[in-house]
């Protein structure tokens, strides 16, 4: 790897003509070189710039993706400069602007510095004027301003030698005035512990690095604000780097926690340990992981089932020395390259910069069985083959109930074979996020009214009507492999308080590929029943007479599940509409229904998941859970 280490020398050197911005006095704890880097000093410096040129010539991955990049760039550069629109019924927010600049001028600004044009230039030019004319940038919903302080400060670093000094002037005060000075009295995101704090500090340092030299004062402020506070965004990552929010919310807090690493590495050569925070190299591992046989997300939380490109991943495996990563990321991307358009992911663009040939490699997995141990969250998942679209997957959730963006889904799972999502999560509730008084986490908070948040609009158990209990910890508390199955268990019984004395949830994928969730309970309250739900796309559900079987079929496949035990256990199925017109009326999903009346006051419930390619129905012996770790027995 003697090329990727010459690589990273490249990404952290400053040795290029210095500009007069000084460093910080020696009674500050924000220390700096003595000088910053002249212009462009944010991530596509001259070493990084030559090294991609010299790169586009040989590698055939790296054409592919600066061409795709270039007709996105033209697409755009057709297009008129945005204008400041505010979104949202009852919750207005100008992010949708911000998120369209970032995308145009990161867009723009590579291809132009690969294959220079003076149109694109002043197109990108017409773009940062247009934004720095807005009355502000929308800071009292401050992701708005942060994501716009980035493009333009992009923008502005980029095409420092090209703009005149009347452009510089205009562009450089606004970043100061709707960007940084607005950061003095605008908090959000300040001190939070999620991908607020990232987004703005990642977008905030960038804006302050640019400006620097033409006000260090509040440059100063503006990047101890960042320094003072980042790492409590970071503490989310520890204990293996699985991310609270689900890996949709990981995918947008780390990346502006890249961007801010980048930034800070090329113009300062010191990236403030972001990459070597407990847990945070880690969580590029758990993505791989929650990253399903068909490309699509273990989905929990406000998190949408996918897929997402993941560019991310390329600038984590130069930074790593994981040339799979790097694979991965590319691997993730081919609808990007696939779909070219005037929107689309905004920050992808920017892995070119990190982009390294990877060769002719040996696959590199983890685990197929896989437990995540967050501190706020726990997950585990399952899968009998890797590099297998055709794969039998399944994934559970457990931890804390109350986190940001968090659902009811303790025991929560998605299940994939032969191709197919069969149990889905719904997802995000777009009606919460258009409110403000839908985000607490109490018991009673107005949040849990939702069925998209609660644990009747998931794959998960509920006990007499009852919602599960927000507090205390739910973990992962086995996983291993015998020879017959691998499996994970899942201890519930905090979300129950009240309702039990003990649930437990078991996952399980047995040799012939076939799946298991089971539930063992203990001294469940006397007059409460208990249904069982799994969401699903399926095409069509079919049960037996005896509503012991229920046969699923979707897109020509076919799952096949069934109760195996259960004491006057039968399946139902019922569509998943909402109680109230304003939340997402979930078209298109079913709910199969497993319903076991009162009183069942200890008990279990075996269902048994049969793909249509796998030939054995032979059943599953019943075992209790707590015998999964010492039997040998089919």
């Amino acid at each position: 790897m003697k090329c990727l280490v010459l690589f990273l020398s490249l990404i952290i050197c400053i040795a290029h003509p210095m500009s007069s911005a000084q460093a910080q006095t020696d009674e500050s704890s924000l220390k700096l070189p003595r000088t910053l880097p002249a212009h462009p000093r944010l991530m596509l410096t001259p070493s990084v710039k030559a090294r991609v040129a010299r790169l586009l010539e040989t590698d055939a991955k790296a054409q592919q993706f600066f061409e795709r990049i270039h007709q996105g760039a033209k697409l755009i550069a057709k297009t008129p400069p945005i204008v400041r629109k505010l979104e949202g019924d009852k919750r207005k927010r100008m992010l949708g602007t911000a998120r369209l600049a970032l995308h145009n001028i990161v867009t723009m600004g590579l291809s132009h510095a690969f294959a220079p044009d003076d149109a694109m230039r002043d197109r990108i030019i017409a773009e940062m004027l247009s934004a720095v004319d807005f009355v502000d940038w929308h800071p009292s919903h401050f992701l708005d301003t942060s994501e716009m302080t980035l493009a333009i400060a992009l923008g502005y670093d980029w095409l420092y030698d090209e703009l005149s000094e009347a452009q510089r002037q205009t562009i450089r005060n606004g970043i100061i005035r709707l960007g940084l000075e607005a950061a003095l009295t605008n908090t959000g995101g300040l001190k939070w512990d999620n991908n607020w704090n990232q987004v703005r500090h990642g977008s905030l340092s960038a804006g302050a690095l640019a400006v620097y030299e033409d006000a260090p004062k509040l440059a100063k402020q503006i990047l101890e604000q960042a320094k003072d506070n980042y790492q409590r965004a970071l503490h989310v990552y520890r204990g293996g780097g699985v991310y609270p929010e689900g890996p949709v919310y990981w995918h947008y807090g780390t990346s502006f926690s890249w961007v801010m690493a980048a930034c800070l590495n090329s113009a300062t050569g010191d990236d403030w340990g972001i990459l070597n925070s407990p847990g945070f190299a880690e969580s590029f591992e758990y993505v791989k992981q929650v990253t399903t046989p068909t490309g699509l997300l273990f989905n929990y939380a406000d998190c949408n089932r996918g897929p997402i490109d993941q560019p991310i991943h390329i600038w984590a495996g130069a930074m790593l020395d994981r040339p799979d990563y790097i694979q991965f990321g590319i691997d993730s991307m081919n609808r990007y390259f696939k779909h070219v358009g005037v929107r689309g992911p905004r920050l992808t663009p920017l892995a070119l910069l990190w982009y390294h040939p990877t060769g002719d490699l040996e696959p590199t997995h983890g685990p197929s069985c896989y437990v995540g141990e967050g501190e706020k969250v726990k997950i585990a998942t399952i899968r009998s083959a890797w590099d297998d679209p055709k794969a039998s997957f399944i994934g559970i959730k457990g931890g804390h109930i109350r986190v940001n963006h968090g659902h009811m889904d303790i025991g929560s799972f998605v299940i994939e074979a032969d191709g197919v999502r069969w149990a889905e999560d719904l997802g995000m509730e777009k009606e919460i996020y258009d409110r403000k008084d839908s985000w607490g986490t109490d018991q009673n908070a107005h949040r849990w009214t939702y069925l998209r948040a609660n644990n009747m609009g998931h794959n998960t158990l509920t006990l007499g009507g009852k919602l599960q209990d927000v507090d205390g910890m739910n973990p992962i508390i086995s996983h291993g492999q015998n020879n017959a199955m691998q499996f994970a268990v899942l201890d519930m019984s905090n979300a129950y308080q009240g309702q039990a004395a003990s649930i437990q949830r078991g996952i399980a994928i047995l040799n012939d590929k076939s799946m298991i969730v089971q539930d063992d309970w203990k001294q469940m309250t006397a007059d409460h029943d208990l249904l069982w739900t799994m969401l699903t796309m399926a095409d069509d559900i079919q049960l037996s007479e005896d509503k012991q079987l229920a046969t699923l079929t979707e897109h020509g496949k076919t799952l096949r599940v069934s109760i195996r035990q259960g004491v006057n256990a039968t399946f139902q199925v019922r569509d998943a509409a909402p109680a109230t017109k304003a939340e997402d009326p979930n078209k298109g999903y079913q709910r199969l229904l497993i319903r076991i009346p009162a009183p069942q006051t200890n008990g279990s419930l075996i269902v048994h998941f049969v793909p249509g390619s796998v030939d054995s129905t032979t059943p599953p012996k019943p075992l209790k859970i707590d015998q999964w770790q010492t039997s040998n027995a089919p």
